[in-house]
């Protein structure tokens, strides 16, 4: 099958996967910001802030080494090899998060519940290194048909049962066991679905050669997590678990979402970069593609979040989370701004450059990310995180710029010759609702935006149907 037509069908049937998930993710969170507290929300938000560094961890970047290695230059061994290191390091992680890390987290936000919290979310630890190599093997065939399906099986069963958990009254332990179970159904599912098998084998030399890309690949993970999670860090210590808990759901309902709709073509993507790695012009024309299409899929939803974030919130959740819609809306304002240089992480890795991705997420997460969000939360609280980063978002877009015209090629006019127009429509129509206050005009003003952004995406939207049959057809 040519390469264009495996693209489109791993972004079908990501985006399936998405659209399944997102669904699923809003009405869980709806159901159970209902039924349980921000409090509750907070204290999960507390265990995840810590684990979350070690998941980082986890996998040591060797997902990514390969996924990104040539064919010829991959064996069957190194399978092998990966699959047991990883097994053999998450004995070691679970063990620390249980007992080194759930008493720091429980003296650090002062909240003794989450020594008993933290070691059951470890299971995860133990889970994750079973589904890791299973994932690789079928997204180097860029099967993603077997990614997706069970992996939306997985979540929907642990999302009912976290549901019935709430129900029954088991609080914050509902939202612990919907992210255990997930992992296991996804383990057992795997070796169904995948036919890779473990062989009792391990080679020194192809872990080191693994490792050797892995490392910095794990490198950008921590420093990306240092500055995705510096705000929850902040919060929890200086807030509380309330405030904490009201700034998770936003994040959730804005850089969760848009993250994972990103996530859809990054994946695909990832692959198909490390293939044409040495045909420049290919892979620079992908990039271009990869901007236009998430702001076409993208902008809309942040666009109607800032617009009607506080009728959505008042109206779906409540009075008491009312104080999430200011950052509601300056998450999304972020999002809008990231997209236009999304996928430079991906691109450098798919080529074999893990070293300078590392190296530019050290910078963007110590000079950038983490200053801007701290003076944020220590003189303006949430409302503070959320605006620090959004600063931070627009920084990072042109020191993006810089290195994807060193790298690429890529310039700045290029992107905006991309993306500029649905860009530009959308700031016209943000500034305009800045003087609105009625939902009525603003709800007619966000019609009129899809109206003009569905117009101007037209001929993209065209070929999108035409690649779809053209592949139906082959």
């Amino acid at each position: 099958m040519k390469l264009k037509h495996k693209i489109f069908g791993g972004v079908v049937w990501n985006s399936i996967g998405l659209i399944i998930d997102n669904g699923l993710h809003l009405i869980v969170k709806l159901i159970l910001a209902r039924l349980l507290l921000p409090e509750e929300f907070g204290i999960i938000g507390f265990a995840i802030v810590f684990t979350g560094m070690i998941r980082v961890l986890s996998d040591m970047g060797m997902s990514a080494a390969l996924i990104q290695r040539k064919d010829e230059d991959l064996k069957p061994i190194d399978y092998d090899t990966a699959f047991w290191a990883g097994i053999i390091w998450g004995l070691v992680l679970a063990t620390i998060i249980t007992f080194v890390v759930s008493p720091i987290a429980a003296s650090f936000f002062n909240e003794p519940l989450l020594k008993t919290i933290i070691p059951v979310l470890a299971i995860t630890f133990l889970l994750k290194p079973l589904t890791k190599i299973h994932i690789v093997n079928i997204t180097r065939d860029m099967d993603f048909k077997r990614i997706v399906l069970p992996q939306n099986i997985s979540r929907i069963t642990a999302a009912i049962i976290a549901i019935i958990m709430a129900l029954m009254g088991f609080g914050v332990w509902s939202l612990v066991f919907q992210r255990v179970l997930t992992n296991l159904f996804l383990a057992v599912i795997y070796s169904y679905v995948s036919d890779w098998r473990p062989k009792m084998r391990f080679s020194l030399i192809s872990f080191r050669k693994i490792f050797s890309f892995g490392v910095y690949t794990t490198g950008t993970g921590v420093f990306n997590y240092l500055a995705g999670n510096i705000d929850y860090l902040l919060i929890g210590k200086m807030l509380g678990a309330q405030q904490l808990g009201i700034y998770s759901l936003a994040y959730n309902l804005t850089y969760v979402v848009r993250g994972q709709i990103m996530g859809v073509i990054n994946k695909v993507l990832y692959p198909v970069y490390s293939k044409i790695q040495d045909d420049a012009g290919t892979i620079k024309r992908y990039y271009f593609k990869v901007i236009k299409y998430n702001c076409i899929v993208i902008y809309p939803m942040m666009v109607g979040l800032i617009l009607l974030a506080k009728p959505l919130v008042l109206m779906g959740l409540g009075e008491r989370w009312s104080e999430a819609v200011i950052p509601i809306q300056l998450m999304a304002a972020a999002g809008l701004v990231h997209l236009l240089t999304s996928s430079n992480t991906i691109l450098l890795r798919g080529i074999g450059k893990p070293r300078l991705e590392m190296i530019m997420s050290i910078i963007k997460t110590l000079c950038v990310t983490v200053p801007l969000i701290v003076l944020g939360v220590i003189y303006y609280g949430i409302n503070g995180a959320a605006a620090g980063l959004l600063a931070a978002k627009i920084v990072i877009f042109f020191i993006n710029n810089y290195t994807l015209k060193k790298v690429a090629h890529i310039n700045f006019l290029e992107i905006l010759d991309n993306a500029g127009s649905l860009f530009a429509i959308t700031i016209t129509i943000i500034i305009s609702s800045l003087f609105i206050n009625d939902y009525l005009i603003l709800t007619a003003l966000f019609g009129i935006y899809l109206l003009i952004h569905f117009r101007v995406s037209n001929q993209d939207i065209k070929q999108i149907i035409l690649l779809f049959k053209n592949r139906k057809s082959k």
